[in-house]
């Protein structure tokens, strides 16, 4: 599963290695001023949105890749049944959303100090 972490003024998301194959990214980094929110999704489907561009699918297992919709994409690592983080953003970020399945949405949640406006 993906790890958040805070590396100076930027919200780095490092996929495991299985993740990183599938959806072609290393890591994601998004400056702090650019989260909006951050939250737990209440299901882990809950934070598809779009249609897929590039994607993995195993049914049952995982939804990896980037999402596209009119606002923009998305970057999805989400595992059934496992908690999901979703870090909103605006401005200069590479992703509208991202969402990622993570080991505690709790400690993920707490890691980023100023989430919203």
């Amino acid at each position: 599963m993906a790890r958040l972490l805070i590396k100076g003024d930027d919200l780095v998301v490092r996929p495991a290695w299985w993740e990183k194959v599938a959806t072609g990214h290393r890591q994601i980094r998004v400056p702090l001023s650019a989260v909006a929110r951050v939250e737990e999704a209440s299901a882990w489907w809950r934070p598809l949105r779009g249609r897929p561009r590039r994607t993995s699918y195993l049914p049952g297992m995982s939804h990896l890749g980037v999402w596209r919709h009119e606002d923009g994409q998305d970057f999805i690592a989400v595992h059934p049944w496992k908690p999901v983080v979703v870090v909103e953003t605006y401005g200069k970020a590479p992703f509208a959303r991202i969402a990622v399945s993570v080991r505690d949405a709790q400690a993920a949640k707490d890691l980023v100090p100023h989430h919203g406006r």
